[in-house]
């Protein structure tokens, strides 16, 4: 087993301080973009106790009229991508369009999708608990 030398002693102080001071300032001052210096401070709060909980989802209506979720299995759209591009949905309804083709390309010989929805369900809370209430939101549709 080899020592360290002087100088990598003398290294590894250096980069241990300059970590701590980092992490220091990234708790207290610092935000996500300071990661991994800082906490993820969309995991570091709560949501209130008593306000409802948003989950989005994609629905499809085929041509027969029944409604079907879509998923990463069956649209290969993953929910996170919705998310992360809800605005623009909303804005422009016809970019769902890619999401009917998508179906249809996973799906030979299913009824086509007449219509694709953006859906914000709201679960209710009262005091940090489900209430079993649920609401939903048409946040986007688009039809052909």
């Amino acid at each position: 087993m080899e020592r360290l030398t002087s100088r990598g002693r003398a290294g590894r102080l250096v980069a241990a301080l300059v970590f701590g001071v980092l992490t220091l300032l990234g708790s207290t001052v610092g935000n996500d973009w300071w990661f991994p210096f800082s906490p993820m401070r969309q995991f570091s709060n709560a949501d209130p106790p008593n306000e409802p909980v948003a989950v989005l989802r994609t629905d499809g209506v085929d041509a027969t009229g029944r409604r079907i979720q879509l998923n990463e299995r069956n649209a290969g759209v993953r929910r996170a991508e919705i998310e992360s591009q809800v605005e623009r949905f909303k804005q422009d309804p016809s970019l769902l369009r890619s999401i009917q083709d998508a179906y249809a390309a996973r799906n030979p010989g299913q009824p086509p999708l007449v219509e694709v929805d953006i859906i914000e369900e709201r679960h209710h809370l009262h005091n940090a608990q489900p209430t079993g209430e649920i609401t939903e939101v048409v946040l986007a549709r688009w039809r052909p």
